[in-house]
């Protein structure tokens, strides 16, 4: 009787450590959790182009991303002239004027970012020929615009940003 009470007790032992099959289900659990981090990162490339005031434009008109997710930006200065400093800011739609007329009076110092609440990110200043990044989580559900706010350059340099 004694030994069938060990080997009871041994049996119940092992079957409560962990199995193979839960080592391996722990490990697609946590290849699924990385799975989802990784696709809650978007990444947009955009390029500041034009070398004069009527040329100057993002190359593209609208960004799409889903809400919550983390929103990469790279801005690329692909101007020469030493004029064409550009930034990259997000804005609440219908914002834009206000935003640009705010960003003329805060400054250099503050790399012509107003302080608002209508703003959403915004990247430094990138000079001709450099890369800046800006990172920001995307907002609610909504429609949402993008410019830059250089001095006398949100009218040329603005697009959309849908978060769906």
């Amino acid at each position: 009787m004694k030994k069938i009470t060990i080997i009871m007790s041994v049996s119940m032992l092992l079957s409560c450590g962990p199995s193979a099959n839960d080592n391996e289900l722990q490990k697609e659990k946590s290849n699924l959790e990385l799975a989802n981090t990784e696709q809650k990162r978007e990444e947009f490339t955009v390029r500041a182009v034009g070398n004069t005031m009527a040329e100057m434009k993002f190359d593209i008109p609208n960004i799409t991303a889903k809400e919550g997710s983390k929103v990469k930006i790279t801005l690329i200065n692909e101007s020469i002239d030493p004029a064409m400093i550009h930034n990259i800011v997000f804005i609440k739609y219908g914002t834009r004027k206000e935003i640009a007329m705010e960003a003329i009076q805060s400054g250099m110092s503050t790399k012509y970012i107003p302080n608002n609440n209508n703003v959403i990110a915004g990247s430094d200043l990138a000079n001709p020929g450099e890369t800046i990044i800006l990172e920001f989580d995307a907002p609610k559900k909504g429609n949402y615009e993008f410019l830059c706010t250089y001095p006398g350059h949100s009218e040329m340099m603005r697009g959309y940003f849908f978060v769906k």
